[in-house]
């Protein structure tokens, strides 16, 4: 596996796991799945124990639970099927507290809202969700003569009852609370981890890897569209001399200050990046050749006339270019093949050179 294809899978798999969205959804249908079928078989199972009532409503929470996840299938508004999801659920647990389900025991099913709730409807909305659940319930404790509440809760169960709940409620939200502080560390780790895979890390300039993605792009909008475009392969004349004599650190300093003086001559439109040691590669959309020659000449007096000091001592930088349009080419190999052979020529013809030769009127066309 190239390099290439292992940073595209490790990014693919920082986006797949990030994607709450998607998860969370996920997650909603399939409960909705298997609590429809656990409801059903509770429910055949109270029908059989004759418990019709109570059979036929958890039939139609079953069904409702179904629908929505068929309604989300067809619709995909994913917001409208947690929602109805998170309320659907709540119903059904005051149902089962109210009520007592089978032998007084449905209360015992709420243990599991709140992970679920922190889990669906986040931190602020869950406490919310909870607080409004909790005074429902207290409301059923408090007025077990209504009508519609059927369960029996004695003092004791119900202080046992409160106060377990409210442990698996605080330890919920601290599990939920390091998951999504985890995620967010996730996210800023895999956002670094995508720059860097993109960057020059002395630079700051878009890397090989980064450029060679731009000129795909910039490529399919020319095989779309006839757009035209150009490149300028760049090299610092003479490098190894400033290394040798001036030592690695100012070659950082040149290199540096050089990627500073193309991208501030450059237009916003183009991209500079470094193309490897002490090459830096120029993409120009929409530029003819004679236009990318006149970039480049200007770039070329530009390093020739700037005045780099390191530590008190000047050091004097010219560049070489090599200048392709794609309109000379066939495709991008070619087109970078040709950029290639330029710059040698302009290496071999004494350096500090743009080839093709800029004639006059290339730099009337700047």
């Amino acid at each position: 596996m190239t390099q290439d294809q292992s940073d595209k899978n490790n990014i693919k798999t920082f986006s797949s796991i990030l994607d709450e969205e998607a998860n969370v959804t996920g997650v909603i249908r399939g409960i909705s799945y298997a609590g429809a079928f656990t409801l059903l078989a509770i429910g055949v199972k109270s029908w059989f124990s004759s418990h019709p009532y109570h059979a036929a409503t958890l039939f139609v929470f079953a069904g409702i639970l179904i629908l929505n996840s068929i309604a989300h299938s067809r619709h995909q508004n994913s917001s409208l099927f947690r929602n109805l999801f998170l309320w659907l659920v709540g119903v059904l647990f005051l149902y089962l507290i109210a009520s007592g389900g089978e032998s007084n025991t449905g209360i015992l099913w709420f243990y599991v809202f709140p992970p679920f709730v922190f889990y669906v409807a986040g931190l602020k909305a869950g406490w919310w969700m909870m607080g409004l659940m909790v005074v429902f319930i207290a409301l059923i404790f408090r007025n077990p003569e209504w009508s519609w509440i059927s369960a029996q809760y004695d003092a004791d169960f119900q202080i046992r009852f409160a106060a377990s709940v409210s442990f698996v409620t605080v330890f919920a939200f601290v599990m939920d609370y390091s998951r999504r502080k985890a995620r967010e560390e996730l996210l800023s780790m895999a956002n670094l981890y995508e720059r860097a895979a993109r960057t020059d890390e002395l630079t700051q300039l878009p890397n090989r890897r980064d450029m060679r993605q731009q000129l795909e792009k910039e490529y399919f909008r020319y095989k779309r569209h006839g757009s035209y475009f150009s490149v300028i392969l760049l090299d610092i004349d003479h490098f190894k001399n400033i290394n040798d004599n001036f030592g690695h650190d100012a070659g950082d300093y040149v290199l540096l200050k050089f990627a500073q003086l193309l991208s501030d001559t450059c237009r916003k439109i183009d991209t500079t990046a470094r193309w490897g040691g002490e090459e830096f590669l120029v993409l120009l959309p929409d530029t003819s050749l004679v236009q990318a020659l006149a970039m480049a000449e200007r770039l070329r007096k530009i390093v020739e006339a700037e005045r780099l000091v390191y530590k008190s001592r000047e050091i004097r930088v010219t560049t070489s270019c090599g200048v392709c349009s794609i309109s000379q080419t066939k495709d991008l190999s070619s087109l970078l093949k040709q950029a290639d052979i330029n710059l040698y020529q302009a290496k071999i013809k004494g350096r500090n050179l743009v080839i093709p030769l800029v004639v006059q009127k290339a730099e009337e066309n700047v």
